[in-house]
């Protein structure tokens, strides 16, 4: 479903006119949701100064001053983490800052085969008896009351940086920060385990310097840090909004001139140079530092981020290129079988559950998001090993995986519970079952699926945010996107619609000929083709296998006449910038109906 949004243009005017921007740019904010100057004006650019108090998270001020307490008496810190960029990079920020204010913290990753998501309760006991006084448990820990509950028996603290859904009851723990708690006042609950790390760090801060332990100038600031927030807040796909949007806009800034060796090293693996944008992060940078956790062990990442030296640097950032490299095969091999064992499930119209022996569990999650997309339904992709099925689900919008896996547990077996662990967000969770309970729970998930998201609700919407000419399409535009950046979720990138033009070139390129190249040119014109206003376009190939007026399958081709709606972009080549229109959908002219609507307004149910 193509619907183009059409602001109040009184707002629009009234948006253009307050933050001093062209009309076309206050339509995109307005779209967005930014409808006041102020709101406008601090989203365009944000300010460090509008990070709020870290006393208004809950425990922060608990956590920070018992942190400090614990550097200054040279305690040994542990901060326990995960494997996926969001906490690698949390449990850098947390090590760098605690190294720069005289601690010496050590680092716990746990290995994915052998300690799985979340506390490991016998690895906290091996800590405690290795020493450790004192935990911080980051992007984990939120439920994890039996294994918190044994660190505190030892007589040892522990405090827990998180962002996950609570449970039904809280840890004892000496802190516990998590946006998500209902007693928590920290205007944004949207943080991540990074961001949750940073306020921590700027209580500490605050917390170290009213103790004497350093002074204002002396103690170190958040601004090196940031990279890593940016870096972690990207990549873990929180809306991008806010307090997120603060952290991401100015981390990026940092990344494209960053001093650490391990992110120079690794922007270089993935032939980035100068500025870094939110797409690099998700598409280039975030995989290669989850590449390490998914495959072999996330240590070589975190090692990665906070080493100092430029050549263990390029060393590190080649093996963790080389595990990317191997994550790639692993991840197309589980995908053509997920595949497979999708199209012979019953009910896949609703939900899919595939599970395979065997199949890598570091790469589950990306292949269960390929299907999610693909079908368009809560999918769950499992690997079954031993008896035990691993594995990570996708959800869509309209259906929070968490809260069906929550009636799923309460209901699907009437003597045993269905799973044996699971957690997670609305739109992705993971689980730990039984291999004999996979039938089960495919057949719970399709049913509660159906019974509670109809497919009449399940609209593939794509929101265009203009409806442009061919002659509209101006290099210029692209510079006035850029004030919208960084994309991501929560601020997605804009979409245009382009009507009756011309498919005037239209060649499979790339291997398998799996991309289109084609030329969009002004539709009604006398003029002969090479003469008429154009502008490039690139997508994939499947984007020609279209419907004709008479229903019936049309390939597209030189010629035809089309509508578009593709994204607008730079193309960089040989020294020369042209504006490239990136095809995101492609249909034979007046084919496809087209809704309007405002900003705001739930799309009607299909049917």
């Amino acid at each position: 479903m193509w619907t183009v949004l059409e602001p109040n243009e009184e707002v629009v005017s009234a948006l253009a006119a307050g933050c001093q921007i062209s009309p076309f740019a206050a339509r995109l904010l307005v779209n967005r949701g930014l409808t006041d100057v102020d709101e406008a004006a601090a989203f365009l650019k944000p300010s460090l100064a509008s990070l709020p108090d870290p006393w208004l998270m809950a425990d922060a001020q608990v956590a920070a001053e018992r942190i400090a307490q614990a550097v200054m008496a040279g305690e040994q810190i542990c901060v326990y983490g995960d494997y996926d960029v969001d906490c690698v990079s949390a449990t850098a920020l947390m090590h760098d800052f605690l190294s720069r204010v005289g601690a010496k913290p050590m680092v716990f990753l746990p290995d994915r085969f052998r300690d799985g998501y979340g506390l490991h309760p016998e690895r906290l006991m091996e800590l405690c008896d290795e020493g450790v006084q004192l935990f911080i448990s980051v992007d984990c820990g939120s439920k994890a009351v039996e294994a918190i509950g044994r660190v505190r028996e030892r007589g040892v603290d522990f405090i827990v940086v998180d962002h996950h859904l609570l449970g039904e009851t809280s840890p004892n723990a000496t802190a516990l920060l998590n946006p998500r708690r209902p007693d928590c006042t920290y205007p944004d609950e949207g943080l991540c385990a990074v961001g949750v790390a940073l306020v921590l760090v700027q209580g500490l801060r605050r917390s170290l310097v009213a103790a004497g332990h350093c002074t204002r100038q002396t103690a170190p600031g958040i601004g090196d840090l940031l990279q890593l927030a940016a870096l972690g807040t990207i990549a873990d796909m929180v809306p991008l909004r806010h307090i997120n949007r603060v952290l991401a806009w100015h981390g990026l800034r940092r990344l494209g001139s960053s001093t650490r060796p391990g992110v120079r090293a690794l922007a270089e693996k993935a032939r980035l140079t100068g500025k870094v944008a939110a797409d690099h992060v998700g598409f280039a940078l975030g995989p290669r530092i989850n590449a390490a956790g998914r495959v072999a062990s996330a240590q070589a990442a975190f090692d990665l981020l906070t080493t100092e030296d430029p050549g263990v640097a390029t060393e590190l950032a080649e093996r963790v290129e080389l595990e990317n490299g191997r994550r790639r095969r692993i991840q197309g091999e589980v995908v053509e079988a997920a595949l497979v064992a999708a199209e012979a499930q019953p009910g896949r119209e609703h939900a899919i559950v595939v599970a395979g022996e065997g199949w890598h569990s570091g790469v589950v999650g990306i292949v269960a998001a390929r299907l999610k997309d693909r079908y368009n339904v809560p999918t769950f992709v499992l690997s079954l090993q031993d008896g035990v099925a691993r594995g990570s689900g996708r959800s869509i919008p309209g259906y929070d995986l968490v809260a069906g896996l929550d009636a799923l547990q309460s209901s699907a077996l009437p003597t045993d519970a269905l799973f044996s662990r699971y957690g997670g967000h609305y739109f992705a969770a993971g689980v730990t079952l039984p291999g004999d309970h996979i039938t089960a729970f495919r057949e719970g998930m399709v049913a509660h699926v159906a019974s509670t998201l109809p497919v009449s609700d399940r609209v593939r919407e794509l929101q265009v945010d203009a409806e442009l000419d061919v002659a509209a399409l101006q290099l210029g535009l692209v510079d006035e996107l850029h004030a919208l950046e960084p994309f991501g979720k929560g601020n997605r990138k804009p979409l245009f619609l382009v009507r009756g033009s011309v498919l005037a070139e239209a060649r499979r390129v790339g291997q398998d000929g799996a991309w289109l190249k084609a030329k969009l040119v002004e539709g009604d014109s006398d003029r002969p083709m090479w003469g008429r206003r154009g502008v490039g376009a690139f997508g994939s190939a499947a984007l020609l296998d279209a419907t004709g007026h008479d229903g019936q399958p049309h390939i597209l081709q030189a010629g035809d006449r089309v509508d578009a709606v593709c994204r607008l972009e730079a193309n960089h080549f040989r020294g020369q910038t042209s504006l490239q229109a990136t095809l995101v959908a492609l249909a034979v002219a007046d084919t496809v109906t087209v809704g309007r609507r405002a900003p705001g307004v739930h799309a009607p149910r299909s049917g």
